[in-house]
């Protein structure tokens, strides 16, 4: 029996399995086809990867007023922003040298609470600060292009915009656990180059998009004892591969394992009965774009709903504010504090296991420009967010942050005091586990860049807990 001749035709394959090939990512092999090699990584552990695309303004999201200047040579946050400048009465002090922008915390009950998380005033129970803001972020020798400064954001590679292998590809790759039907996945229309790699992760636009039609069954692959199978796995499975036609068994292969991923995911995922938690959920109804409302909210669902995931990644677009950033800006902003809000709340039950973490390719220039907006800049800030996470400014207090510093890079853009990929380094060591000290084949050269490091980038801060 061939394809044409079972009842699941060939258009009916064609259109399952490219639904699901979609989903795969580029440039991946089949992950059974590599050692497995995990152990000693404590078991659980999870990172939520938040990409803010376009370079968000961190001057303009934690507003340094501590920064007195330099007369005549260097203004402070009011002088190079006279007319985008927030006033210190409207914005939240945070630690007496900076404040976070008032879009990002409200009064009102939909309003996002990430000034409350900070604080550790917003859950009773978890009376800590568990909210890191990382400031001053990048890499020496900025390059301002979008293109290439996120290239080497994700393949941790700085200067190679060719390689399109990801830092948290090599990661699931030094520590993939073959037992783990789901290691990571994407939540995405296309796959993230940081997640790129030699091992098969998913990329979904929805999770409702890893599924087959409704009238295509995944059915069983042939076996002896029954040779036909049924099914989508039976039409497959009858095929095979010829060892004689190269590569053939490398595409089987990974064939089976979009099956099998595609079973796990019906099995586990779509056919579990999933509501976010009830004080989660009028934060994510609140989020306004909603292609970003839902890859939040399917991200707390995969972390919730797969024990053994380890890594979900998804991107918040739109923080290229060259004009009216006034506008733009602040709606952005409170959209990524409403997520905020609502993952902490809707990710309790596993709070101590969760990392979330933001990056951006860049920051922008201190001084505002002529159409409203700020251009691409220097340095810029993350957000780290969870249990393990040891909260606080890091990198944005007189002890740190030299007056001039809104400037000291060509005069216009805030000068990088810590390597993004020092951050990685921290939370993939030791909220992950690196056990076996792979981090050189995780972020080539790393060791290197550490030996050679003479400005202190590349030192721990210390925002994750040992």
């Amino acid at each position: 029996m061939n394809l044409t001749s079972n009842p699941f035709h060939r258009r009916q394959f064609l259109k399952a399995s490219a639904a699901g090939f979609g989903a795969l990512g580029l440039g991946a092999v089949s992950p059974f086809l590599r050692q497995a090699r995990a152990g000693g990584i404590a078991p659980g552990k999870k990172l939520l990867f938040i990409f803010l695309r376009g370079g968000i303004d961190g001057v303009g999201t934690v507003l340094p007023y501590g920064d007195a200047g330099i007369p005549g040579t260097a203004p402070t946050y009011l002088e190079a922003r006279p007319r985008l400048g927030v006033q210190p009465g409207d914005a939240h002090d945070l630690n007496g040298f900076c404040s976070l922008h008032p879009s990002m915390q409200g009064n009102a009950p939909n309003d996002p609470k990430l000034y409350d998380i900070f604080q550790g005033s917003f859950d009773p129970s978890r009376a800590f600060q568990q909210l890191a803001v990382l400031l001053r972020i990048g890499y020496a020798n900025q390059n301002r292009s979008h293109f290439s400064s996120q290239q080497f954001l994700e393949n941790g590679r700085a200067g190679d915009v060719k390689s399109e292998k990801g830092v948290l590809n090599r990661y699931v790759g030094a520590y993939l656990d073959e037992a783990a039907p789901m290691q990571a996945a994407t939540i995405n229309g296309n796959q993230m180059v940081i997640m790129k790699g030699d091992v098969l992760i998913p990329v979904l636009r929805t999770v409702g998009d890893y599924a087959l039609p409704q009238n295509v069954l995944l059915g069983t692959l042939p076996s002896k004892a029954n040779p036909l199978g049924s099914g989508l796995k039976g039409a497959y499975g009858q095929v095979g591969y010829r060892p004689n036609v190269q590569y053939n068994e490398l595409t089987y292969d990974t064939g089976k394992t979009l099956l099998e991923s595609l079973q796990f995911f019906q099995d586990s995922v779509l056919s579990v009965r999933y509501e976010p938690k009830a004080d989660a959920a009028p934060y994510y109804q609140a989020i306004n774009d909603q292609r970003f409302r839902s890859s939040i909210q399917d991200s707390a669902r995969l972390l919730r709903q797969i024990d053994d995931i380890q890594i979900v990644a998804c991107n918040q677009d739109g923080y290229d504010t060259h004009g009216g950033q006034n506008q733009r800006l602040p709606n952005l902003q409170r959209d990524l504090a409403l997520a905020f809000t609502a993952l902490y709340n809707d990710l309790a039950d596993i709070w101590d296991d969760v990392v979330v973490l933001t990056v951006s390719e860049f920051g922008r220039t201190t001084i505002e420009n002529g159409n409203l907006g700020t251009d691409h800049g220097q340095a810029t800030i993350n957000f780290a967010m969870g249990g393990s996470v040891v909260g606080g400014v890091y990198d944005g207090d007189a002890a740190t942050w030299p007056n001039g510093t809104l400037t000291a890079a060509n005069q216009r853009y805030v000068l990088e005091s810590h390597d993004y990929r020092a951050v990685y380094h921290e939370v993939l060591t030791k909220h992950l586990g690196d056990p076996d000290n792979r981090m050189d084949e995780i972020i080539p050269g790393y060791s290197e860049l550490v030996a050679n490091d003479t400005r202190g980038l590349f030192d721990s801060r210390g925002f994750v807990a040992s």
